[in-house]
């Protein structure tokens, strides 16, 4: 397992390279009542040099939820005439390809049961509630119906090609910075931009319910799915099956991706007092009401992950039906495989447009966009320990493709990095342990937890040396 075989399996996952500035691609949307979203507003644009002209503010509803004739009224029209004026977007022609909504702005169109909803719409979808950010979506469709009944098709829905998802093809990416302060709407864009600069590494933890039949075996398979695009993708992915969501206590730690189900209010390890997010961090828990109380820092999920320290999430503001929930596999493997931004992604996996989905966190966050001679130089220049976590990657993506486990046990018995790391030591030990070397694996572990500085981590190797 040598150096050159590690950065071609590397060039796998650092794979979108882009050059340039991508904040005149996007739009700002503030609520002009409150001086605490314009804040958010200015921050974001000083952060990711959008332009004066691209900053709008209306004068909003101070509410979470608004009626859809207040929808039309004070947000969709005034804003499509404001982009048409600023010559930003005029239909599906324009600059932008992003629109972001600031804390402030309200998330939720209510229902309107004045709307008779078409004899041809299925029963179930004969809804008319939706997500704000949803509705605004489909700004470049000119030809949208003010009433609108159940879902839009998304014209650009498993796209591979990130450049498809634009206003010429009929959309606009609409996220927001949002969460329960305008304090921690603001931290969203600081933890995109740190872990795009020093990179975005850790664990993940898959949340399953060890479900094996039944109506929601498509929601744990989606699940199983995103666990192993992120092992295969190199990251060490710990998958837990049982019914329950993960319990306090539970050893999780230096946590880059969370994907799990099924409790209502945030529960188990995710309610501690602090939570061991990583900068960059993604975090999704699917249930239908996870997106209901995004300023909410102890009710829902999305709140309280940002809460916590996650840096992007999404959810549902309102009940979605779980085969239109963003295709939760499609939207991990463009983001870590496909090097899409967090908007590319989470429009790339959504079907449902006009419907209930709300993805917060800064749109431009890009947490593989450099190669990884890059990364590696970097992180070397920076002398920054998280080049363990750099040869981590590697060693997991070699193993993955076939490397021998001997081969990754030289390979991590010669590097510099392994003398001191925590994060190399207990991969040593996982790997003695495989091959039924007790001795060496137990030595290695020890000396995990001498390095480490994690008290989860220590837990979970002293929980594998008593077992």
């Amino acid at each position: 397992m040598n150096k050159t075989l590690l950065i071609i399996f590397l060039t796998n996952l650092f794979a979108n390279i882009i050059t340039g500035n991508e904040g005149s691609t996007v739009a700002i949307v503030y609520n002009s009542k409150l001086q605490e979203s314009k804040s958010v507003a200015d921050y974001y644009a000083k952060s990711r040099s959008v332009p004066e002209k691209n900053l709008i503010g209306l004068p909003l509803s101070v509410n979470h939820t608004i009626t859809r004739k207040e929808f039309k009224k004070t947000l969709e029209l005034p804003l499509i005439k404001a982009l048409a004026k600023k010559k930003i977007l005029n239909g599906n022609k324009g600059k932008i390809r992003y629109l972001l909504l600031c804390w402030g702005v309200p998330f939720r169109v209510d229902k309107d049961n004045s709307i008779k909803p078409p004899a041809e719409i299925p029963t179930l979808l004969q809804r008319n509630e939706a997500s704000v950010d949803s509705e605004l979506s489909l700004l470049p469709q000119k030809n949208q119906p003010i009433e609108r009944t159940g879902i839009i098709n998304n014209p650009v829905f498993n796209t591979k090609n990130p450049n498809s998802i634009s206003p010429e093809n009929g959309l606009l990416m609409v996220t927001r910075l949002d969460g329960p302060s305008p304090a921690l709407a603001k931290s969203l864009v600081d933890r995109a931009i740190l872990a795009e600069r020093k990179g975005l590494w850790g664990r993940a933890y898959i949340d399953l319910r060890g479900i094996n039949s039944g109506p929601f075996k498509s929601g744990e398979d989606r699940l199983s799915q995103v666990g192993e695009i992120i092992s295969r993708s190199g990251f060490t992915t710990v998958i837990d099956n049982k019914p329950t969501t993960l319990p306090v206590g539970f050893p999780g730690d230096k946590i880059a991706f969370y994907a799990g189900w099924y409790g209502i209010n945030v529960e188990g390890l995710f309610a501690e007092e602090t939570v061991d997010f990583s900068p960059g961090a993604i975090a999704y828990h699917l249930h239908s009401y996870n997106g209901s109380m995004i300023r909410d820092a102890h009710s829902r999920w999305i709140g309280p992950f940002i809460n916590k320290g996650a840096t992007a999430t999404f959810g549902s503001v309102f009940e979605p039906y779980l085969e239109l929930t963003p295709n939760q596999p499609l939207f991990f493997a463009r983001i870590i495989q496909n090097g899409f931004t967090f908007a590319e992604a989470g429009y790339a996996a959504t079907r449902a447009l006009s419907w209930q989905t709300v993805f917060v966190g800064d749109p431009l966050y890009r947490p593989f966009g450099k190669t990884p001679q890059e990364v590696e130089l970097s992180l070397i220049k920076a002398q920054s320990s998280d080049i363990e976590w750099f040869r981590l990657l590697a060693i997991n993506q070699g193993l993955v493709s076939g490397a021998p486990i001997e081969a990754a046990i030289l390979h991590i018995e010669q590097l510099k990095e392994s003398s001191k790391s925590s994060v190399l030591q207990e991969k040593l030990g996982e790997l003695y342990s495989v091959i039924g070397k007790k001795a060496e694996s137990e030595t290695a572990f020890k000396k995990a937890i001498d390095f480490s500085k994690s008290a989860k981590q220590k837990q979970r190797i002293q929980d594998l040396l008593k077992n």
